[in-house]
C-alpha cells in the first residue's frame, strides 16, 4: 500500500514527454491579449472577461486537416454560445433544476466529444462556462448580450485556430495533420454509458455544493468534471492528487496575485502569462498547469464582482470546494470503472438509445 502510494505521488510530480509544439500556447495567448485589449479600450476589462470564455474554443483545434481542424473549432464554438446561454437560463428557472440542467450539459457535450473523438480538453470548458454562468447574477435583459461576448470570443478563438494551423502545417512544419478520427470508434460503453456517469456526478457535486451552502459552489461541480476525465481508476486518483497539490500552491499565487492592484495593461499581459504557460505545461504534468490555471479561472469566474475582489475569502473558499469536488470525482471515478456498479447506467442508457445488449 506503502510502494503504491509512493508511486502516485511520484506519478503525480513527474513531467511528461508531450507532443505539443510551442504555436499551440502562443496563438491561444495571443488572443486572449486581442480580447482583453479591445476590451480595455473601452474601458470595460469586465466584458473582456466574459469573451475570454469563447476564446478557450481555440484549445478544441485537432491535428488534422486545415478544413476539419476549422469545421471542429466552429462546432465547439457553437457548442461553447450554448452551453453559455443554457447556464444564464438556469436563473429564470426554479433552482432545484439546475443540477439537472448541468448534468445534462455534461452527459450531452461528453457523448458529442467522444463520438467525434475530439480528445482534450473533452467536455469540461462546455461544462465550465454552462456552470460560470448560472451563477453569474446578471440581468434577464443582459443575457443575449452577454452570449454575443462569448460569441465574439469565439470569433477570435477561430481566426487564431486558422492562424496556429497554416503556422504549423506550412510555415514550421512541426505538426503536421494526422487522420481523422472514426467517428462512434470508442463504443456505446465509452461514449455514452462513461457520459452518463459523469453527467449524473457532476450535476449530484452542484447539488451537494449548494445544499452545503458553500461559497461558490460551482467550483465543487468543476473540480468533479475534471477529476472524472482520468483514462482508468488510477489515473482518476493521479489526477486528484495532482489537481489538489496543484491547486494548493495555485491558490497561494491567485491570493497573492489578487491582492495586487494590477494596471490595465500589466493585466492582460498577466492573463496572457498563464495562459500560456497552462497550455504549454499542462500535457506535461496536470498539477504544474493548476498552479497557473487556478489565478486565471477565478479572474474569469469573479467577473461578476467587476473585479471588486476579496482575495482571502475567495482562495479559502476555492480550496474547500475544489478539496470536496475532487472526492466526489474519485467516488464517479471508482463508480465508472467497477462493473457491479455501473451496470445499473448502462441498463438506463441502453434503455434510453433503445440498444440492446449483443
Amino acid at each position: 500500500m506503502k510502494e503504491k502510494l509512493l508511486k502516485s505521488l511520484k506519478d503525480s510530480i513527474v513531467l511528461n514527454p508531450t507532443e505539443r509544439v510551442w504555436q499551440m500556447p502562443f496563438f491561444g495567448a495571443f488572443g486572449v491579449g486581442i480580447v482583453l485589449s479591445i476590451s480595455a479600450f473601452y474601458e470595460r476589462i469586465d466584458l473582456g472577461l466574459i469573451s475570454m470564455i469563447g476564446v478557450l474554443a481555440f484549445l478544441y483545434v485537432p491535428n488534422t486537416p486545415i478544413y476539419h481542424r476549422m469545421a471542429v473549432v466552429m462546432s465547439c464554438s457553437f457548442g461553447l454560445c450554448l452551453c453559455f446561454l443554457l447556464g444564464l437560463l438556469t436563473h429564470i428557472l426554479p433552482s432545484f433544476l439546475t443540477p439537472f440542467i448541468i448534468a445534462f450539459i455534461a452527459a450531452t457535450s461528453s457523448i458529442l466529444v467522444r463520438y467525434y473523438d475530439i480528445g482534450a480538453p473533452g467536455y469540461f470548458f462546455f461544462v465550465f462556462s454552462a456552470l460560470l454562468a448560472s451563477f453569474f447574477p446578471f440581468e434577464l435583459s443582459e443575457f443575449i448580450f452577454l452570449t454575443g461576448l462569448v460569441c465574439v470570443g469565439t470569433m477570435v478563438a477561430n481566426l487564431m485556430a486558422f492562424l496556429y494551423s497554416l503556422s504549423v502545417i506550412y510555415i514550421f512544419k512541426n505538426s503536421l495533420p494526422k487522420p481523422i478520427p472514426v467517428r462512434g470508434e470508442l463504443g456505446f460503453e465509452v461514449v455514452v454509458v462513461d457520459s452518463l456517469i459523469m453527467g449524473v456526478f457532476i450535476g449530484f457535486a452542484l447539488f451537494v455544493g449548494n445544499f452545503l451552502e458553500l461559497e461558490r459552489s460551482y467550483w465543487v461541480a468543476v473540480s468533479c468534471a475534471v477529476v472524472m476525465q482520468g483514462i482508468s481508476l488510477n489515473g482518476v486518483f493521479i489526477k486528484q492528487l495532482q489537481r489538489i497539490l496543484g491547486t494548493f500552491f495555485g491558490v497561494l499565487l491567485a491570493w497573492y496575485l489578487l491582492s495586487i492592484n494590477f494596471s490595465t495593461l500589466s493585466f492582460i499581459l498577466l492573463m496572457m502569462f498563464l495562459f500560456f504557460m497552462t497550455e504549454f505545461v499542462v500535457t506535461r504534468n496536470y498539477a504544474l498547469a493548476m498552479i497557473f490555471i487556478t489565478p486565471y479561472t477565478t479572474y474569469l469566474a469573479e467577473v461578476a464582482s467587476k473585479m471588486s475582489l476579496d482575495a482571502e475569502v475567495i482562495a479559502s473558499a476555492r480550496l474547500i470546494d475544489i478539496v470536496l469536488g475532487s472526492i466526489l470525482g474519485l467516488i464517479g471515478g471508482f463508480v465508472m470503472h467497477k462493473h457491479y456498479l455501473r451496470k445499473y447506467f448502462d441498463i438506463l442508457a441502453r434503455a434510453v438509445f433503445r440498444i440492446k445488449r449483443v
